[in-house]
């Protein structure tokens, strides 16, 4: 039981990185110009979760955010 705890969470890893790597690029979601990722620009991305992405939870999603999610 315990030798599934380390695959786990090796497991969770790479399914994070996969993620943060298919994400587009903050320019390409934030189709407006407008500087940030809204609620209807987020839900054109698949997998990208705008409840969770919204850290502060100002409504928008900025390139800080972003960032956080995909890596950049």
């Amino acid at each position: 039981m315990n030798k599934l705890l380390p695959l786990s969470l090796i497991t969770f890893g790479l399914s994070t990185a996969a993620l943060a790597q298919e994400l587009p690029s903050f320019e390409e979601v934030d189709t407006n110009r407008d500087g940030a990722i809204s609620r209807e620009e987020a839900a054109a991305v698949e997998g990208l979760d705008f409840s969770t992405a919204d850290a502060n939870q100002d409504g928008a999603i900025d390139r800080a955010e972003y960032g956080e999610l995909s890596g950049q």
